[in-house]
């Protein structure tokens, strides 16, 4: 039996599953990001309650998981390792193999079954992470310097309408849809919500306009579109700069880069199909391919292959076919 966990801003999700990937247990809580929630205890609690959901739904205790993969939004320094190392053998010391890394890790599976990529996730936010042929691992985590993903494209998009309300920007029908989204009559209304001194709009609701701008972009809207480009641009750069810290040559190496989270893997999205074109500069002999598991599935394969099992194909398969239903895993 094997324990795969992924948490971040949003969502905590465990799964068990056998050595040949299929799903016995599932569970799920809310966030579990340490930098993410006012106190870290919280984001244990949820961390732990999603994985002992998961075992109690499998019918197995503890001592019965051979490998357990933690992929965890929040770790990215020595000392955050050290917090969940101690933490989880406080809560769970029957775990006898226990793997920890950044969230952005459980990706890399969810494409290349060999777990050697560099994977880039945007979904509600935003990681980039590596392993390289000969096992080194790197993430992005705090060297990211803008925001990038949902949060970073609805700030950019409340940006840009704002410019756009003084006069100081182009003109866009990403206007209409933020007043839409918010359901105020004009753009001043719209940032009074988002500053008052009391009753503010929380910052977490500018993710809610990343749907809107994908759709102003395909649509042919210049301000958007710039948006779209800006994004791609930064994760291609950081993804080869990852490739490279991950032990790749970029400029000779065929590197698998896994694409994964809403952003990315919506149908048709211009962020993906941007990214694709410019991976193609940054990596020469890069070769994109589109998550097609959720990220808590590339932590439970991550777990299944610390226990020594061969990933394929076959197994990806199984584990797709026996996950939850898709509103278990829906933000």
């Amino acid at each position: 039996m094997h324990l795969g966990v992924d948490a971040g801003n949003s969502k905590s999700a465990a799964l068990v599953c056998r050595s040949d990937g299929q799903v016995i247990g599932a569970g799920r809580s809310s966030g579990g990001d340490i930098y993410g929630i006012a106190r870290p205890a919280d984001a244990v609690t949820s961390v732990l309650t999603c994985a002992r959901q998961a075992m109690t739904s499998a019918g197995v205790q503890p001592a019965m998981i051979t490998t357990a993969a933690f992929r965890l939004a929040g770790v990215d320094w020595p000392e955050d390792h050290a917090f969940w190392r101690a933490s989880l053998a406080t809560a769970l010391p029957e775990l006898r193999q226990v793997s920890i890394l950044n969230d952005g890790f459980a990706a890399i599976r969810c494409g290349a079954p060999s777990g050697v990529a560099v994977a880039i996730v945007a979904g509600t936010g935003s990681a980039v992470a590596g392993r390289g042929p000969d096992g080194r691992e790197w993430s992005l985590s705090w060297w990211v310097q803008e925001a990038v993903g949902g949060f970073g494209i609805g700030d950019e998009a409340l940006r840009a309408v704002c410019r756009a309300a003084l006069g100081l920007g182009a003109q866009t029908t990403l206007t209409a849809a933020v007043l839409n989204e918010y359901q105020h009559q004009d753009v001043e209304a719209m940032l009074h919500s988002f500053t008052r001194r009391e009753h503010r709009r929380p910052w977490q609701d500018k993710g809610r306009l990343a749907r809107a701008v994908l759709a102003a972009a395909s649509a042919g809207d210049p301000v958007a579109a710039g948006i779209v480009e800006q994004q791609a641009r930064h994760l291609a750069e950081y993804a080869r700069v990852t490739a490279v810290k991950a032990g790749f040559d970029p400029a000779r190496d065929t590197v698998p880069v896994v694409l994964a989270g809403s952003i990315l893997t919506a149908e048709h999205s211009p962020v993906a199909e941007t990214l694709t074109g410019l991976l193609a500069i940054e990596i020469p002999k890069s070769r994109p391919v589109l998550a097609n598991l959720p990220p808590v599935a590339g932590a439970a394969l991550d777990a299944i292959a610390a226990a020594g099992v061969i990933i394929t194909e076959n197994t990806l398969s199984a584990v797709g076919r026996s996950l939850p239903q898709q509103d278990f895993l829906q933000t």
